[in-house]
């Protein structure tokens, strides 16, 4: 009787050793972010990150993601063709980056526009042969009529710069010629082929006007390679 009872105590010993050390398994696993998933980062980093401002934009921001061809993007217009990993921002691949001195701005140019992807970022509209490459490539971003993203390019002036770094990690250097307001529906200046642009990068940035009256208008800015 005593030796029945000693049994069962050792095995209710192993049986709560047992489920203890597959508990703790079960916690470590499930409490590993999945490399797909984006984590917040503080107001101090965004504001960096976007060149100083406190405001931060709707949706939030998101760090970046590193990691080898997530997705298969079937993008004509990518001509990227070295074997690098793809990095993203949530589920957009980043293409490149954009600062411009003159606003403060400093982040990612993401190759698909959707409302999300304008919300933490700036994105490529169009291209002729690719960020960095000949031709016009048309980068649109929010006005959010504050610091984020294209909210000061009402300030961009003939002569100021905008520096580009693509995902190869070239970075050329764009010097603004030309700034106009249009309609949304006029696309005649995006389609500047190398041949058109003497051989040269151009790049066209886009935004709404700081006229919160008429969501038609659009601030045109074009700048060529210097």
């Amino acid at each position: 009787m005593e030796k029945n009872k000693i049994i069962g105590v050792l095995i209710g010993v192993v049986i709560v050793i047992v489920v203890g050390i597959l508990g703790f398994a079960g916690y470590t696993v499930f409490k590993k972010p999945s490399e797909n998933q984006t984590m917040p980062i503080g107001e101090k980093n965004v504001n960096k990150e976007l060149g100083g401002t406190s405001s931060v934009s709707k949706g939030g921001n998101a760090v970046l993601n590193s990691i080898p061809d997530k997705k298969n993007n079937n993008n004509a217009l990518n001509t990227t063709t070295t074997t690098r990993k793809k990095e993203y921002m949530e589920d957009y691949e980043i293409i490149g980056k954009i600062e411009i001195p003159k606003t403060g701005l400093k982040c990612n140019i993401l190759d698909e526009t959707t409302p999300r992807s304008l919300e933490i970022a700036v994105t490529k509209i169009y291209t002729t042969s690719g960020l960095n490459n000949p031709g016009n490539t048309v980068i649109y971003g929010h006005n959010y009529r504050n610091s984020l993203f294209f909210s000061k390019n009402n300030l961009l002036q003939k002569g100021d710069k905008i520096y580009i770094t693509d995902a190869d990690k070239n970075k050329i250097i764009y010097e603004v010629y030309n700034t106009f307001e249009t309609t949304s529906s006029d696309t005649t200046f995006y389609a500047r082929p190398a041949d058109s642009t003497e051989g040269k990068r151009e790049i066209t940035l886009s935004t709404c006007t700081d006229d919160a009256s008429s969501t038609d208008r659009r601030l045109i800015v074009q700048a060529k390679e210097k």
